[in-house]
Parts: structure tokens; sequence; C-alpha cells
């Protein structure tokens, strides 16, 4: 499933930008983004404060 919110609130920065601020790389950005991979719990925190939204709501497919 796709994480359309992530893609949304990402407006025109792109994944390498997002993938820094994250502390990951662009594949595993890419990845997360288009719901082939999982974030994990204990990152959770950190994408809720880049993206400024709860985890529910960026990754509905986790919850």
């Amino acid at each position: 499933m796709k994480r359309t919110r992530m893609k949304e609130l990402r407006g025109k920065r792109s994944q390498s930008q997002m993938a820094k601020l994250l502390n990951i790389s662009q594949q595993q950005y890419c990845n997360i983004e288009n719901g082939k991979r999982g974030i994990k719990p204990k990152d959770f925190k950190r994408y809720e404060m880049i993206f400024n939204e709860k985890i529910e709501k960026l990754a509905p497919d986790i919850f």
C-alpha cells in the first residue's frame, strides 16, 4: 500500500532530501513511501517530528 500522505507532505522536496533528514538512504525512503518497506517502531517519533503528522496518518497500513 502506497503511503500517499507521506508523498503529499513531502511536497517539492526530493526523496533524497527526505532521506537525509531521516538519516536513511534514498532507496530505503523510496521503499517506505511506496509501501514496500515498513517503518521501524523506534523511528516513529522521528517521522512524526519531520512530517509534523501522527504516524497513524503517515502509515495507516501499519496500524
